[in-house]
């Protein structure tokens, strides 16, 4: 199978039975053509992930109850199962592993899977990986190993932002698209936008919208390509939760190791208490003699050791198809997709703020809204001008009232002072 081309799905269809409809996909495999339904693929994986434990398995698309059937949902199952299908195309191990056969064997109407207890794990990815079988994993494979886990770790999150941002950025959007909408079409007063025809011919085919259907079609453009990178970051992020299943297990087969080392020198005590004629009643009434206490208790040590060897072999083997594929597979492909995912998601940001700034800068520089200001700033000046003149006016009859005032005082003063002098001279003759 190793020269065959990759199975390719290239139809979807729809089917009917007693429970009720479901989809099924046709998968062209070389000249033949075979149909599979989703619950074929979960089958599929999870006798992979029984059957080839350390080994890294691509994960299926999520379940889902309601709506499965729909158009949209569809089509985006069908890229992660043509992912899914393309990743065990590029590994070895499960390609060329019995499971695989059978589950694109166009003989197999309903899939059924394999057993495969007859071979020990050990020995199956001895003779299917060939490369990892005899190495020798060094401190640096160890550390690029570590390195590795580490940085998964990290990019998980940052995954969950760049989902959040997708999403954001489709209803963002959607809702500028709404509002520009209303604004025009019900908020600007229908007079205010004849004198907008009239007067700015070309602001008005700048600023008014697309009607409502093709708007509607230009959002759903815009939240396909979103799509499309929210099926690469969930392709990604499930290639990472396989990698963590991946490491599970590594860490299982390590805990498992420990534990036999502390049942081996447990038993190495027993021997020695045994060879010692130190045997409590308890090992004398169970195992019998001292010879074959002693049988039993290096049988146990030999068989505790070679599985030891076995586990530390499979991590060896799994460890070293990490670095060997896994690593340089993320580093070629997977990496090179984040950093374009990270440009893509700021320019469409960039975009959103943009199309939103240009939209409003063109009212503003509409000649409508520069009449109006214009209009505004005249009759502010004629208010400015007539409140100026209205305050000399004011200034120039509170000086006259002055004057008046002063001229009265005098009088009345000159007045009074003539009348003293009467006076006087009235007492004088007398």
């Amino acid at each position: 199978m190793q020269q065959q081309s990759c199975p390719k799905i290239i139809e979807i269809s729809m089917s009917t039975e007693i429970l009720g409809r479901y989809a099924s996909y046709k998968i062209q495999f070389n000249q033949n053509i075979i149909c599979r339904r989703f619950n074929d693929f979960v089958h599929f994986y999870d006798v992979l992930l029984a059957n080839y434990p350390g080994i890294f398995i691509p994960r299926l698309p999520e379940k889902q109850a309601m709506g499965n059937l729909e158009e949209g949902f569809l089509r985006i199952r069908r890229r992660m199962l043509q992912q899914f299908l393309n990743s065990l195309f590029k590994r070895q191990i499960i390609w060329n592993s019995p499971e695989t056969k059978q589950f694109l064997n166009e003989q197999n109407q309903t899939w059924i899977p394999l057993n495969n207890e007859n071979i020990s794990l050990e020995e199956k990815y001895k003779t299917n990986l060939p490369d990892c079988s005899n190495l020798e994993i060094t401190l640096d494979m160890k550390c690029q190993f570590n390195d590795f886990q580490s940085f998964l770790v990290k990019v998980k999150p940052m995954i969950d932002n760049f989902k959040k941002m997708c999403n954001n950025y489709v209803t963002a959007k959607t809702n500028f698209n709404t509002e520009k909408l209303i604004f025009v079409n019900y908020v600007l007063p229908e007079f205010e936008k004849n004198l907008l025809f009239k007067s700015d011919k070309k602001f008005f085919q700048k600023t008014k919208p697309l009607d409502l259907m093709k708007n509607q079609k230009y959002d759903q453009v815009r939240k396909s390509q979103s799509d499309q990178i929210l099926i690469d970051l969930y392709i990604l992020e499930s290639d990472i939760e396989s990698h963590a299943i991946q490491f599970d297990q590594i860490r299982k087969w390590e805990d498992k190791i420990i534990r036999y080392e502390d049942k081996i020198r447990q038993s190495q005590l027993d021997l020695q208490q045994t060879l010692n004629n130190q045997r409590n009643a308890v090992s004398k009434l169970f195992f019998g003699s001292k010879d074959k206490e002693i049988l039993r208790l290096q049988n146990q040590i030999d068989h505790y050791c070679k599985y030891i060897q076995e586990l530390k072999g499979l991590i060896n083997i799994t460890m070293g198809q990490v670095c060997l594929f896994e690593i340089p597979e993320f580093i070629n492909e997977k990496e090179q997709n984040l950093f374009k995912l990270i440009k893509y998601i700021g320019q469409l940001e960039m975009e959103q703020i943009s199309i939103s700034a240009e939209y409003w800068q063109n009212i503003l520089d509409s000649q409508l809204i520069s009449q109006i200001e214009q209009q505004h700033i005249q009759e502010s000046v004629l208010i400015i001008e007539k409140k100026q003149k209205d305050q000399s006016l004011q200034e120039e009859e509170r000086n006259l009232n002055q004057d008046l005032n002063q001229y009265i005082e005098n009088k009345e003063k000159k007045s009074e002072v003539i009348s003293k002098q009467k006076e006087q001279e009235s007492s004088e003759q007398n």
